[in-house]
């Protein structure tokens, strides 16, 4: 299928001229005041320190920045014939409009990408901060694959089918043979959360991941069994009954956290750049179910139950319920009311409409390949849920991938969407900033058709603008590792979302489990920041999210454990008060 029809033939690719460089922007486009100059943020700065190769400046990074009151806006564009792009065009063949208005193209590039690279000529970033600044350079790939390992069984004629093990080695083939040295992925499933995702280019840790997908959703449990295996159903539900409707809610349960964590990434990866940015999408469906009452009805009405917890009478969800010896606490009536209540046709639109507002384009493949189930309602299912990864994909300019056992083959498919573009830039000639949705189309000046193409942006507002001018903090005063004045030694505790915290002796954790670290705040703090150290100290890419809890007097770090593997880590937390700054570091195991 093609999008372009060439009236000619060209060959070759644009080059560019280094000249000054700007990159300093917000979200989706990049601010220029009249009479300022602005620096350059950093992208090429970090690929230098990181030991990333060389490459020549885009010309989108070159555009002047005296053009009074306007904003540059870059334009990814994917002009396409037989599945692959077409090359060879210049910016004559393109027109752009903006809310229907005519654009004038400012700078134009394309860019290919190379093919596999082995893995020892590939270097990951020192931390996800610099993952991140990396993937602000449009010269870069970036993709994240995510699996929805809950979404992704099939109907049999008794039971569901797990259908992991089919995907595994399409996508360990597709990592392996796509990923170059100007690469940036990530890899998520839905039991992570989008604070876990890091980009990088190493996929030996990956890899592995992946080849335990199939084994994990059997072996380990999840945040679903653990908050719904103890709970009962109320008096007048038989046992068998009762275990179909946790079933049920289980299902309902995942695929909330699964939306969840999608609506969070994609937002997280339209925060990186304007360009746009890849999600390869493994699952059976995105459900659209609507509020299924039947767990309340069967369930009946429920007093709300209460317990001690500290020596003080609660009712709250959590402490209630761990008082109830028979399941039927307050935790338990809270999930089956709200998993109950939870509509997911909005999610699956605001999913889609974030996506294309984020530029982020959705690649879909299916586990379950071609299904034929034996029952005419399972096939109805099997064939909306397909519709709805297609309509995703269509709508947000990626390629779906269903009905085909061919999952490698799919992959490969995928892989030639990705391998190049064209980028377009403009100076908007709408000098508003309203923070409105502004409307991009693209389309070949030889039959008038329009290509897939960023589809939309969101202008600044002036808020975020005088944001952007706020001064940078003064620099850390230097640490000081005597004896504790502003931070005391770290306390680690497990989390449950049943249990109270439970403190920990022995600092021995699996992938299962949650982790929460307090240091006793022993001064009015300024700062803090917290890191995450391999067994030689050196610097993970994984953000840590600090906070304090003012009626603890503790600062606290608390995150899922399923993003490591076995081995020894740190979490080294800085914090500072006035003129002094103090390190204490946490060391635990995972087996």
């Amino acid at each position: 299928m093609s999008d372009y029809t060439p009236d000619d033939s060209r060959s070759g690719t644009k080059t560019t001229k280094a000249t000054k460089i700007t990159n300093n922007h917000f979200v989706l486009v990049i601010f220029v005041f009249f009479g300022i100059f602005v620096a350059e943020r950093g992208p090429s700065a970090v690929a230098a320190k990181q030991g990333q190769p060389a490459q020549p400046q885009t010309q989108a990074q070159q555009r002047p920045v005296f053009r009074g009151g306007a904003h540059f806006v870059r334009v990814d564009v994917y002009p396409s014939q037989d599945g692959k792009i077409v090359e060879g065009l210049t910016p004559e063949d393109f027109e752009v409009l903006e809310d229907g208005k005519p654009q004038a193209i400012e700078s134009f590039d394309y860019i290919k990408f190379d093919t596999f690279t082995p893995d020892a000529e590939r270097r990951d970033p020192t931390s996800q901060r610099a993952g991140f600044d990396l993937a602000a350079d449009p010269r870069y790939r970036v993709f994240v694959v995510f699996v929805a390992m809950s979404l992704s069984n099939s109907p049999g004629a008794v039971v569901e089918n797990n259908n992991l093990d089919a995907i595994q080695q399409p996508l360990v083939n597709f990592l392996q043979r796509t990923v170059g040295p100007h690469d940036l992925f990530g890899f998520l499933t839905s039991r992570n959360s989008a604070k876990d995702l890091v980009l990088g280019q190493q996929t030996i840790v990956t890899v592995e991941q992946i080849k335990d997908l199939w084994r994990a959703s059997f072996i380990d449990r999840d945040e679903a069994d653990l908050l719904l295996d103890n709970c009962d159903c109320g008096p007048n539900v038989p046992m068998d009954q009762c275990e179909g409707i946790k079933a049920m809610l289980k299902r309902r349960y995942r695929a909330d956290a699964t939306y969840t964590v999608l609506t969070d990434l994609v937002r997280q990866l339209g925060s990186l750049r304007q360009e746009r940015k890849n999600l390869v999408l493994a699952t059976n469906l995105l459900p659209r179910w609507r509020e299924d009452h039947t767990a309340l009805n069967q369930r009946g009405p429920q007093v709300p139950r209460t317990g001690i917890a500290n020596g003080r009478i609660t009712t709250d969800e959590h402490a209630a319920n761990t008082y109830s010896n028979s399941g039927s606490g307050g935790a338990c009536v809270a999930e089956f009311q709200r998993l109950s209540m939870i509509d997911f046709e909005p999610r699956y639109w605001q999913l889609l409409n974030d996506a294309r507002r984020e530029n982020v384009a959705f690649y879909t493949i299916t586990p379950g390949g071609l299904q034929a189930p034996p029952r005419l309602s399972d096939q109805r299912a099997v064939q909306a849920g397909y519709e709805d990864l297609r309509a995703l994909a269509q709508n947000t300019d990626g390629v779906a991938v269903t009905d085909t056992n061919d999952l490698n083959g799919g992959m490969r498919r995928i892989a030639d969407d990705l391998a190049a573009y064209y980028l377009l830039g403009y100076y908007s000639t709408n000098t508003k900033f309203d923070g409105a949705v502004r409307k991009i189309t693209v389309r070949t000046k030889s039959n008038g058709k329009a290509v897939r193409a960023r589809r939309e942006y969101r202008a600044p507002t002036e808020a975020e603008i005088a944001a952007l001018s706020a001064p940078r903090p003064a620099a850390p005063a230097p640490v000081d590792t005597g004896p504790p004045a502003v931070i005391g030694e770290p306390i680690a505790y497990r989390v449950s979302r049943t249990q109270p915290l439970e403190k920990v002796g022995l600092l021995e954790f699996v992938r299962t489990d949650r982790m929460r670290v307090e240091w006793p705040v022993l001064a009015a703090l300024d700062r803090r920041e917290a890191r995450m150290l391999d067994s030689a100290g050196k610097p993970l890419a994984f953000d840590l999210p600090v906070s304090e809890a003012p009626e603890r007097k503790t600062v606290v770090v608390e995150l899922p454990l399923a993003p490591f593997t076995r081995g020894v880590y740190s979490i080294e937390l800085t914090a500072g008060a006035g003129g002094k700054t103090e390190k204490r570091k946490l060391t635990f195991m995972m087996k």
